[in-house]
């Protein structure tokens, strides 16, 4: 397991990267006490989804977004709900939560 962070490190209904590989990242997206984490790479054009740094969510704040096609994606299951890639998913990454730490499950 790599510990990635403290559960409130990343704000309510927001959504922060992280390192994973030597040319990807990944996402990981807090929804009260839980969260779940995707490959930062649109499964559409293959290109990272935030449009700032640490910015991924839509206006509204309920979903992913793709700053490239403004493809829109479910944060529970990464399911493409809106955009060019619909119908597709963003590729899940495993993680646990443990006295309030955010691991990857490697």
């Amino acid at each position: 397991m790599r510990e990635l962070c403290a559960l409130t490190d990343i704000p309510n209904c927001e959504a922060l990267a992280f390192p994973y590989t030597d040319k990807q990242t990944l996402v990981v997206t807090r929804r009260g006490l839980r969260a779940w984490a995707y490959v930062n790479r649109c499964p559409h054009a293959g290109v990272p989804l935030e449009w700032q740094e640490n910015r991924f969510m839509s206006l509204d704040g309920s979903q992913l977004q793709c700053s490239t096609h403004g493809a829109l994606f479910n944060v529970d299951n990464g399911y493409c709900t809106w955009g060019p890639c619909q119908g597709r998913s963003l590729q899940s990454l495993p993680i646990v939560i443990e006295n309030g730490v955010i691991y990857l499950m490697e």
